[in-house]
């Protein structure tokens, strides 16, 4: 089994470490793709080569960041049916590489675990409704990947979910795996005002990509769900002035998301972002139609 592994110029060496650590504990072939341009992280990846079955496969930096075509120069390397893609701040539960496997081998073209950001949240299962694909902890019948043309490099972003969108389209069977794979970067975890405010920011792009989607006909509902649910907080503010008893519709948007998010905290660090989402919406459809156009140009 191979483990396809991308180290890039803004990486931590603990969490390189770690991650290549999970896999090869696991007794994987672990190809790493590094194209970091750093000493250290290419002396750390040599060191880790003599723990196990390890290729470190050297490439220039990306002047700009795609992850399609990132994810197109790992799938090269490779000539498995069933490969597992692992980002290099993610680490590899134990058991986790024959569990994803198995969940390829019974049907599934993409399978994943989702993340926990912490050691707690590793047990924790699935929420109602939870269905967050992601590459970073993965597994792909690669087969089925070339078949469809391999990535589609205008999403250098949000790759994962034209991919899931993609084969589900093409009548191609995608789930998630048991278990969560450990996020050791805390970035999307959302713990904190600051971590909520950055993710906010990030936000306010993730729109163009979900409009794109809508343009390529590859629209999921479950990706629509949150333009629904925040935008519905914008809806009831626009209209409960005009009509006072509409604003009470607050009280089970907000207990829904207490619900979901399983406690005050988490609810209010995950509504910062959920805001800007929907706020960026009308700006996103063009960077969308822009972005096709210019496609369509190449």
């Amino acid at each position: 089994m191979d483990v396809l592994i991308p180290v890039g110029p803004y990486d931590k060496p603990e969490w390189v470490s770690r991650s290549i650590k999970s896999a090869l504990s696991q007794r994987a072939r672990v190809i790493v793709y590094d194209n970091s341009e750093r000493d250290d992280l290419s002396s750390l990846i040599d060191q880790l080569g003599t723990q196990g079955d390890l290729i470190h496969h050297h490439a220039k930096r990306m002047s700009k960041i795609n992850m399609a075509k990132l994810r197109n120069q790992l799938l090269t390397l490779t000539e498995e049916r069933i490969a597992i893609m692992l980002d290099s701040d993610v680490v590899l539960p134990d058991g986790a590489i024959d569990v994803m496997r198995k969940t390829v081998e019974d049907g599934a073209s993409f399978t994943w675990m989702h993340y926990a950001y912490s050691e707690d949240e590793i047990g924790l299962g699935l929420r109602l409704g939870e269905e967050n694909p992601n590459l970073g902890c993965a597994a792909l019948d690669t087969h089925v990947i070339k078949e469809l043309g391999m990535f589609d490099e205008i999403y250098d972003r949000d790759e994962d979910i034209w991919l899931y969108s993609k084969l589900k389209r093409s009548g191609h069977r995608v789930q998630p795996s048991p278990g969560r794979c450990l996020h050791l970067n805390k970035v999307h975890s959302r713990t904190d005002l600051k971590s909520s405010l950055k993710e906010a920011r990030r936000n306010l792009w993730r729109s163009k990509y979900d409009m794109m989607l809508m343009l390529d006909g590859l629209t999921n509902p479950t990706f629509l769900t949150g333009y629904a649910y925040y935008g519905s907080y914008y809806m009831v503010g626009i209209v409960s002035p005009f009509l006072p008893p509409f604003a009470l519709l607050y009280l089970p948007l907000v207990l829904y998301g207490l619900w979901y998010y399983r406690g005050p905290k988490k609810y209010a660090l995950n509504l910062i972002p959920g805001l800007a989402l929907v706020i960026s919406l009308p700006a996103g459809v063009i960077r969308a139609v822009r972005a096709m156009r210019l496609a369509k140009r190449r």
